[in-house]
Formats: structure tokens, C-alpha cells, sequence
């Protein structure tokens, strides 16, 4: 135990301490530029996920352009001593070098998965006999089918065989983000498939929502653009566009999960741009188009408008940069630096102008200024969300916010709400119109029966006049001036009642009669339960039938003449007025007329203008039937008039 008697001394002694300082000062090289090994034992039995960063090496080369044979020569550094920016911009371009060596000290071969984080591209190569020979790649806009580990675009496949070392490089490039972090892990294809079930149990909420305002998105954009294509109303089409940038950008962060592939996945150009700036500054443009157009700001707010007009010149000076900065010069970095800058302007852009919008007023602008509110709101949430919470979701790639999904939903629905009031006020107008427009085709047909009624009444004193009939002249004339005043009177309404239209029908037809010597009969069928005093009809309805029975169908008969007006009840809906007579029929009348040049009979076909305008103005539906009366010896008996009128 002599060794054990002096163990002070031993310590201090020349040889010991040169040995403990040759261990510290290795110990420290090894933690600034060297690497640690990795062991695999049974630790992945464990644990999900071997995180072994703290083995790896890392080394940035800024230039891009050193060669495979280089990259072993340099300086590598333990990664955890580096200090990585979180928000890559600048270094985008720069390849970054992980070296770590793994050895399997099991006597099993491992068939593992390594990962080094979400990037553009990791490459995978192994050393052999001082080369790097590539063995594996993973990229981000690969195809589930590209993929070497199809269920995630982020794992490379490696085999380690039973008591094996091998040492490993992985080349890593990246486009602008603001959450770039490089790692080691390692994990076996049940833990992975294992842990992407467990999340689709924790994050499906987020899917659905999503995938519901995408296709309500959608769906709206299609709907109102069918609008647009009817009516031409150009805020339809600027609102479509709204909601079809709204539902790219949605589409945009929801295909940044490697496991949804929809348009995105097929335009990689458009998804891996490094930033949504396109989509947001297109939502706003066609959002503030929309307002200046649907609210009318041009001519209700002047002011207002000329704001409106000067940021959405600004936002697509901005947009059309933006496109050639990422397609022309394909400077990723400005255009991130382009979307930061946005995200701290849009919320006070909004907010300024939502307060403007509020000096609107009326239906339509409320529930625009409701809707952009929540929107507003939705839109603040989503950011202090994703600002505060900084919990990684496995689906989606890009923290989504249900928050956010929400206001948009409420905005949607209340921006549609408003077109819905704004249409039907529109239709309203147009049918307003429409309507005083065929009021006044019927005012004007009315006038026209007035002065045909009046030309034929004048020929009958005329006639009196000129057969030295002075009293029976005066006594005409007297009731012509009472019917002239009353049809006059009735000229101006659009219905008088069943009780008015019979006085002036039964004044007319006394009028004929006397006219025509009382050379015929006059029958007056009425049913006493009808009450004509309730029942609305359009004036001088009547007046043109009677009036061709007596001119065309009685006065060309000889022998025996009856005209017959009948009113009766049809049923619980309609009353029916039959006027009858028993002349020449039709056939006959209508070759006589072929034979008076001269003659145009005008009341029939203003009467049938009259009909079809009431029932395209007010639903005034009246329907007319014409029938000839035919004996059993085939001859014509007269002619039947029937209309039917709806009671209320």
C-alpha cells in the first residue's frame, strides 16, 4: 500500500498533471471542433425520438461552392455551439454541413430513420474510403411517390449494420424562415407512423376547419361569379376574387403538410416561396375593390375614396414587385424582408380603414362593417396565436388558427348577407321600374279604348243628326256624356269594381241599341250572390267583347237577335262572365271584315295586350275563351264569350 501513502503528492507530481492537462485541453477541442460518436444501443427501444444533436458537428459554407472533397477539410464546430438565427433571411443561400458518426454496437442491423428538421433539402452522404458517396435525399417538394420515406418529407432512410461505425455528412439548404433550427434524430418507421396517428387524434380539428373554409371559400367564389355572369354587377366579380385570394392563402399554409395534396402540390413555383405575400397582398387589393365599389364610395364619400383608390395603387405596385423580385430575380430574402414589413403594416392599414368604412350607414354597410370586423379580429387573434404559441403542430407545417378560421367564416357570412340585402334591393328597383313602365303601357291602352269607344259613339249621333232625330239626338247625347265621364273617371284606375264595370257595360249597350233602331234583345243574367261591389275588375274589360258581338255578330244577321251577358260564380276562386250572342259566328265576320278595307278593329288586341300586362305587373291572372256556337247541322250559331276573374 505504498503507492496509497503520499496520494497529495502523487497528484502534483510533473507527469500526472501534464496527463490532466493533455485530457482537459482534448476534452475542450473535441467540444469546439470536434464530434462525439453516436452509440446505438438500446436507447431507440426507449425513447420515441434519439435526439443527438449534441454529437453532431456543424460548418456553414457561405459561398455554396465548395466540392464534396473540400467539405471534409473544414472546420467543423459542435453544433450546439453554434448560434443559429431563428428567422433565417440572410442565409438562405449558404449550405449547411452537419458531420456525425454513429456507431451500432448492437448485433442486430437497424433499418432507422434520420431526420436533421423541416428544410428544402437534406442530403445524405456516408464516407467511404475518404469519399462522400450520397446515400439518401430528402426535399420538401417531393412527391409522396419521391419520397424516401413516403408517410414524411423530412426522413431519409438508413440501414446500420450489426457492430458497424461509419461516419456521415448531411448537406442542408433552406428557403427563408422564421423557424429554421437544425438537429440529429433518429427513430424507427413504427415510431415515426406511430407518432404522425397520434397527431392526426390531437390535430384533425385543425384539418376540418380548415378544409371547411377552404371549400366554403370556394364555393362562394363560384356562387357569386355566377352572379356576376347574370347581372354584370362588377362588385360581384371583385368579390369572387376575394374570396378565391382568401382561399389560395388558406390552400397555400394548409399544403404545406406533406400528407394534403391538392393544387399546390402540382405548381411547386407557387407553394415554396418562402412567404405568403403573394395571397395576402391579392386579398386585400380585391377586398378594398369590393368595399370601394359595393359601398359606392366614389359617390357617397369622396374623400374616402380617393384613399381607398390610392391603396390599392400602392398594394399593386407592391404585389407586382413582389412577383418579379421572387420570379425575375429570385431574391428570397428581400421578398421575406417585403413580408415583414407587411405584417406590421396591414394591422394598422385595417384598422384605419375599418374606422373609415364606419361612417357608412344603412343595412348593407353594417353588415359590411360587422363582417370586417370579425375579420379584423380573427386576423389579430391568428398573429398573437402564432406569436405567443409556440407549440409545433405535426399536420400542418404553418400553425394554423381556429381563431382566425372562425372570423373569416363570420366575415364570409355577413359580407354575403350584405349582397343578398344589396340584390334584392336592386330587383326591387328594377321590378319598381319594370312595373311603372307597364302601368304606363296600360294607362296608354287605355287611352287608346277611350278614343276607339268615343269615335264609334260620335258616329252614332252623327247618325241621329242626320235623320232629323233632334230628341232622341239630345237624349244620346245625354247618356254619352254620363258614360264619357264615367269612363273618363274609370280611365285613371288600374281595377274598379264588378258593380262599376256592369253600369257603364249596361249604359254602352242601351247606347248600341238605340244606335242600331233596337233591333235586337238584351239579356241581364246576374247572380244575386255575387257581390259586385267587392269583386275588383280592370275598367272596360267587357266593353270590346259586347261590342264585336253587336257590330260583327248581330247587325250582319237577319231575323231574330239576342245578346246575353251572364255573371255567375265558378267556384271559391273565380266568377265567370259569358257574353253570348246568337249572330253570323266568327267564319262569316271575318270574311266581311276582309271585305271593308278600311276597317281596323283595334279593342280586341289592346284587350289581349291589357290581360297579359295585369298578369305580368300585379298576378292578375284573367283568362279569356272564345267559342263558336255550332248547331247539329254543323252551322254557325253565334259566338261565346267567356272570362273567367279571380275573385280576390
Amino acid at each position: 500500500m505504498k503507492h496509497l501513502k503520499y496520494p497529495i503528492q502523487w497528484l502534483f507530481s510533473k507527469e500526472v498533471s501534464f496527463r490532466i492537462f493533455c485530457t482537459l485541453l482534448y476534452i475542450l477541442f473535441n467540444s469546439l471542433f470536434g464530434f462525439a460518436q453516436i452509440q446505438l444501443r438500446g436507447q431507440l427501444e426507449k425513447d420515441a425520438f434519439v435526439h443527438f444533436s449534441s454529437e453532431a458537428s456543424l460548418f456553414v459554407d457561405s459561398s455554396a461552392n465548395l466540392t464534396l472533397q473540400e467539405i471534409p477539410q473544414q472546420k467543423f464546430r459542435r453544433l450546439t455551439n453554434f448560434s443559429i438565427p431563428k428567422s433565417l433571411i440572410k442565409g438562405y443561400t449558404y449550405n449547411y454541413w452537419l458531420r456525425f458518426e454513429v456507431e451500432n454496437l448492437s448485433n442486430d442491423t437497424l433499418d432507422l430513420l434520420l431526420t436533421t428538421g423541416f428544410h428544402r433539402a437534406t442530403l445524405l452522404y456516408i464516407v467511404r474510403q475518404n469519399k462522400l458517396i450520397k446515400i439518401g435525399e430528402a426535399q420538401e417538394n417531393f412527391s409522396k411517390n419521391q419520397r424516401p420515406f413516403r408517410s414524411d418529407d423530412q426522413y431519409i432512410p438508413v440501414r446500420f449494420l450489426p457492430k458497424s461505425k461509419n461516419q456521415f455528412y448531411a448537406k442542408i439548404n433552406d428557403y427563408p424562415r422564421e423557424d429554421f433550427s437544425i438537429q440529429v434524430v433518429l427513430c424507427t418507421r413504427a415510431t415515426a407512423n406511430l407518432h404522425k396517428l397520434n397527431a392526426f387524434y390531437n390535430e384533425y380539428i385543425y384539418l376540418i376547419a380548415y378544409g371547411f373554409l377552404i371549400s366554403v371559400l370556394l364555393f362562394v367564389a363560384l356562387f357569386v361569379f355566377m352572379f356576376y355572369l347574370l347581372d354584370r354587377q362588377v362588385y360581384y366579380l371583385y368579390y369572387a376574387a376575394y374570396t378565391i385570394s382568401i382561399g389560395l392563402f388558406n390552400l397555400w399554409e394548409y399544403e404545406h403538410s406533406p400528407y394534403i395534396h391538392l393544387i399546390f402540390n402540382q405548381l411547386q413555383f407557387l407553394k415554396f416561396t418562402g412567404n405568403s405575400n403573394i395571397y395576402v397582398l391579392l386579398t386585400h387589393i380585391f377586398y378594398f375593390l369590393f368595399i370601394f365599389e359595393f359601398l359606392e364610395l366614389k359617390n357617397h364619400f369622396p374623400l374616402l375614396a380617393k384613399i381607398f383608390r390610392w391603396v390599392i395603387i400602392s398594394l399593386s405596385i407592391f404585389l407586382l414587385g413582389d412577383i418579379f423580385v421572387l420570379f425575375v430575380l429570385k431574391r428570397l430574402d428581400w421578398s421575406t424582408e417585403m413580408y415583414w414589413f407587411f405584417q406590421d403594416i396591414f394591422p394598422v392599414l385595417n384598422i384605419v380603414l375599418l374606422f373609415m368604412i364606419f361612417r357608412a350607414k344603412g343595412r348593407v354597410a353594417r353588415n359590411i362593417q360587422i363582417g370586417s370586423t370579425f375579420l379584423m379580429i380573427g386576423g389579430l387573434a391568428g398573429f398573437l396565436t402564432h406569436y405567443f404559441d409556440k407549440s409545433q403542430l405535426v399536420l400542418l407545417r404553418i400553425d394554423p388558427s381556429l381563431l382566425f378560421a372562425a372570423g373569416t367564416l363570420l366575415e364570409i357570412f355577413f359580407f354575403s348577407v350584405a349582397i343578398g340585402i344589396r340584390s334584392y334591393n336592386v330587383q326591387k328597383e328594377q321590378k319598381s321600374l319594370q312595373k311603372s313602365i307597364m302601368e304606363s303601357e296600360l294607362r296608354t291602352l287605355r287611352s287608346q279604348i277611350n278614343p276607339h269607344f268615343v269615335f264609334n259613339s260620335l258616329n252614332s249621333i252623327k247618325s241621329y243628326i242626320l235623320t232629323h232625330r233632334p230628341t232622341e239626338a239630345s237624349e244620346y247625347l245625354t247618356d254619352f256624356s254620363t258614360l264619357m265621364r264615367a269612363t273618363l273617371q274609370y280611365s285613371k284606375e288600374q281595377l274598379i269594381t264588378l258593380k262599376d264595370e256592369l253600369e257603364i257595360m249596361l249604359l254602352y249597350i242601351s247606347l248600341e241599341k238605340r244606335r242600331f233602331e233596337e233591333n235586337f234583345l238584351f239579356n241581364l243574367e246576374l247572380d244575386p250572390k255575387i257581390k259586385t261591389d267587392e269583386i275588383m275588375i280592370p275598367p272596360m274589360l267587357l266593353q270590346p267583347y259586347i261590342e264585336n258581338a253587336i257590330k260583327h255578330g248581330l247587325m250582319n244577321k237577319d231575323g231574330f237577335r239576342i245578346l246575353t251577358l251572364k255573371v255567375q260564380n265558378e267556384n271559391s276562386v273565380f266568377i265567370k262572365i259569358e257574353i253570348e250572342d246568337n249572330g253570323i259566328g266568327r267564319e262569316k265576320a271575318s270574311l266581311l271584315k276582309k271585305n271593308t278595307p278600311k276597317h281596323q278593329s283595334m279593342g280586341m288586341s289592346i284587350n289581349e295586350e291589357r290581360i297579359d300586362l295585369l298578369s305580368k305587373t300585379n298576378d292578375y291572372m284573367i283568362d279569356v275563351q272564345i267559342k263558336d256556337k255550332i248547331s247539329k247541322k254543323k252551322t254557325a250559331e253565334g259566338t261565346k264569350v267567356v272570362i273567367r276573374i279571380p275573385i280576390a
